[in-house]
C-alpha cells in the first residue's frame, strides 16, 4: 500500500542515489541546469518506485528499470564515460537490492517474524527502514572513497559490466524464494551474502584493472617520450654536424678569398657571390629568434626536414614566445614540426609553413604541411596510423595539453591541399 510514509522513504532513498552518482561522477553542468538533471532523476525515480509499488510490494525484475534511469542521469547529466556510468548504475542497484534483502531477512531472523508481517506499520518495519538507509549510506560512501573515473581500455571491461546485472537477478530469485518459504532465512541470508561478496569482489577487479591500464598507459606515454627524445637527440647531432661542416667550408673559403684577393680582387669577388648564391644558402634556413629553447628546436627540425627535402618557411614575431615555458614550447613546435614532418614527407609537394604571431592578448600559432589526401575525412580525431599503436598517438594529445593548459583553442582543417592547425593561446 503506498503513503504518504512510503513515497517519504522512496524520496530518501532515491535521494541518496542520485547524490551518491552526483558525487562520484561530477555534474557537466553549473547552475540551473545541475539542480534541473539532480530534479529531474529525482521525480522519475520517485514515481517509478511510487507506481511499481502501488501495484506490488516487491518490484521483482521491474526493479531492474532503475539502471536504466540511473545511467541515462549520468549519461546526459553528469562527466565520465559511458562504461563507467553503466557499471556503476547496475552496481548501485545491485547493492539497494542486497541491503534489501539482507535487512528483510536479519530482522525475519531476529524477530522471528513472517515477511509479511516486517512490512506492517509496526517497530519492525521503522527498524527496516533506518537499517536500509543507513547501510545504503554508507555504502555509497565507500564507494565514494574507492571510485575511479577514467578505465582506459573500455570495451574490455563489458563483461565487468554485465557481473552487477547478472548478480541482480541472482539476489531477485533469492527474494522471490524468501517470500514463499520462511523456514530458508539462514540460507538464503547466506546465499544472499554470497552473491554480493563476488559484487564487491567484481567492483575490486574493476579497481585493480582500472589500475593496471593506467599503468600501462603511463608506461606507454613514457616510451613515446623516449622515443621522442631519441629522435631530437638525432636531430640536434645532425644539425651540430652541419653547423660544423659549415664552420669549416667557411674556413677553406677564407683561406680561398685571402688568395684571391692577393692576385685578382675581381676573381675574390666572383668567389663570393658564387658562394653567396649556391652553397651559403642553406644557412638562410636556420631560424633564429630572441628564444634560444625555440631555435634549437625548430634548428633541428628544419636540419630532418633538409634530409627529407622538404621545404620550410618560418615567419616569427619577436618576442612572441615570451609568455610559454621552455617545456611548453617543446612539446608544442616538437610535435606540430613531427606530425607535419610524418605527413609532408609522403605528399608531392614537400612543405611546411609556420607562423607564429601576437593577436593583442593571444599567441596564434599557425601551422600547414602540404598532403596529397584528405587526413580528416577518412580520420576525423587524429588517430596514429602507425601499426604499433602502444607507443604512438600521443603528438595530438600532447598538443591539446599544452592547449587546455593555457586555456586555448586548437583548430584542425584542410584547405587548398594543405592540413592546416590553427592555435590561439
Amino acid at each position: 500500500m503506498v503513503n504518504l510514509f512510503e513515497i517519504s522513504i522512496n524520496i530518501l532513498e532515491e535521494f541518496i542515489i542520485a547524490l551518491f552518482m552526483t558525487l562520484y561522477f561530477g555534474c557537466k553542468y553549473n547552475r540551473w541546469k545541475k539542480y534541473a538533471g539532480f530534479l529531474l532523476v529525482m521525480l522519475v525515480a520517485v514515481s517509478s518506485i511510487t507506481l511499481i509499488n502501488s501495484v506490488y510490494v516487491y518490484e521483482g525484475f521491474l526493479g531492474l528499470l532503475f539502471i536504466l534511469i540511473y545511467f541515462l542521469y549520468a549519461l546526459i547529466f553528469l562527466n565520465g564515460d559511458i562504461y563507467t556510468k553503466l557499471f556503476i548504475s547496475g552496481f548501485i542497484n545491485s547493492i539497494v537490492y542486497f541491503i534489501a534483502l539482507f535487512s528483510n531477512l536479519c530482522l525475519s531472523i531476529v524477530f522471528h517474524n513472517q515477511h509479511n508481517q516486517i512490512y506492517e506499520m509496526a517497530f519492525e518495519r521503522v527498524v527496516l527502514i533506518i537499517m536500509t538507509k543507513t547501510l545504503l549510506a554508507a555504502a555509497c560512501a565507500v564507494l565514494l572513497k574507492f571510485k575511479f573515473i577514467d578505465i582506459g581500455r573500455r570495451k574490455n571491461m563489458v563483461m565487468l559490466i554485465v557481473m552487477p546485472i547478472v548478480a541482480e537477478f541472482s539476489m531477485i530469485g533469492i527474494m522471490q524464494v524468501f517470500l514463499q518459504y520462511d523456514n530458508l532465512k539462514l540460507e538464503l541470508l547466506l546465499a544472499s551474502v554470497s552473491v554480493m561478496a563476488a559484487n564487491i569482489l567484481t567492483y575490486y577487479s574493476f579497481i585493480r584493472l582500472n589500475n593496471d591500464i593506467k599503468r600501462e598507459s603511463e608506461f606507454s606515454y613514457l616510451q613515446q617520450e623516449y622515443e621522442s627524445y631519441k629522435i631530437y637527440t638525432r636531430d640536434i647531432d645532425e644539425l651540430y654536424n652541419k653547423m660544423c661542416g659549415l664552420r669549416h667550408d667557411s674556413l677553406t673559403h677564407f683561406n680561398i678569398i685571402l688568395s684571391l684577393l692577393e692576385s685578382s680582387v675581381s676573381e675574390a669577388k666572383e668567389y663570393i657571390q658564387s658562394i653567396t648564391q649556391n652553397r651559403l644558402l642553406k644557412v638562410k634556413s636556420l631560424v633564429k629568434t630572441d628564444n634560444n629553447c625555440f631555435n634549437a628546436i625548430v634548428n633541428a627540425k628544419i636540419a630532418v626536414c633538409e634530409r627529407e627535402e622538404i621545404k620550410v618557411q618560418t615567419r616569427i614575431m619577436n618576442n612572441s614566445l615570451c609568455r610559454l615555458s621552455n617545456d611548453e614550447i617543446g612539446i608544442l613546435f616538437g610535435n606540430l614540426f613531427d606530425n607535419a614532418i610524418e605527413a609532408s614527407r609522403n605528399s608531392i609537394k614537400k612543405s611546411i609553413e609556420l607562423d607564429v604571431q601576437n593577436q593583442g592578448a593571444y599567441l596564434s600559432v599557425f601551422m600547414v604541411n602540404s598532403i596529397d589526401n584528405s587526413v580528416l575525412i577518412n580520420n576525423e580525431n587524429l588517430y596514429t596510423t602507425k601499426s604499433d599503436k602502444e607507443y604512438h598517438g600521443f603528438g595530438i594529445k600532447n598538443i591539446k595539453s599544452v592547449v587546455d593548459g593555457r586555456g586555448g583553442i586548437i583548430n584542425y582543417f584542410e584547405e587548398n591541399g594543405y592540413f592546416c592547425c590553427d592555435i590561439l593561446l
